[in-house]
């Protein structure tokens, strides 16, 4: 049951999963955000687990539900690992599990990452990522996954999983890379010039290094 009273919120057109827990969040007046999976296969007892793990341990920034997904074909079951480990490569600790549906953050840590937040169902999977990679607290509770009580999943295995790993290296990478890119800009004007001119011997590695630091 939804607790009284809320708001109904809704786009005028599909804008993504993303894009609408953003605008949840904009409307939110709470510290904290809940997120959960409208097909039922998040229980309510696990909600309230996440909400007493952050009242016994406050200074933690998000708690994810950590699912035990028991039928998964060859696969999907492929895939979640192979985003899992290259998730875990720029993040520098194990993930248990990246993309969740079931979490609690803090409100304020969600809005200062909005601009590179995928609109789409990477959603979960870029907010993990920022949220780790800038060292925030983080940490898994194990849940128990229902079977679906509605519609099948909207999830493109293919597309949507190569979307999320290029927003795991960007996120990753942008993120970790983001005080020598604060340097580099203070770099005299003169430094690619120098850059040029080593190209000159070496070519193609200033080219990657500008790209890299701009």
């Amino acid at each position: 049951k939804v607790p009284c009273p809320y708001t109904d919120l809704r786009h005028s057109v599909s804008r993504g999963y993303g894009a609408a827990i953003k605008t949840g969040i904009h409307h939110a007046k709470g510290n904290w955000i809940i997120t959960m999976d409208g097909d039922g296969q998040h229980r309510m007892r696990d909600v309230e687990r996440l909400i007493g793990f952050i009242k016994d341990f406050p200074d933690y920034d998000m708690v994810i539900g950590d699912r035990r997904l028991q039928e998964q074909t060859f696969i999907r079951w492929t895939g979640r690992k192979v985003l899992n480990w290259s998730a875990t490569l720029f993040a520098n600790r194990w993930i248990n599990d990246l993309n969740s549906g079931l979490r609690i953050f803090r409100r304020e840590l969600a809005l200062s990452y909005e601009p590179i937040l995928c609109n789409q169902f990477s959603y979960t999977t870029t907010l993990t990522m920022s949220f780790l990679t800038d060292g925030r607290k983080v940490d898994w509770l194990p849940i128990k996954v229902l079977p679906r009580t509605v519609s099948e999943s909207k999830v493109n295995l293919w597309q949507d999983g190569l979307r999320t790993l290029y927003y795991i290296v960007r996120i990753g990478f942008a993120l970790r890379t983001r005080s020598l890119r604060a340097l580099w800009r203070k770099v005299p004007s003169y430094a690619y010039l120098v850059c040029g001119a080593i190209g000159l011997f070496v070519p193609f590695i200033p080219g990657i290094i500008l790209i890299v630091l701009s």
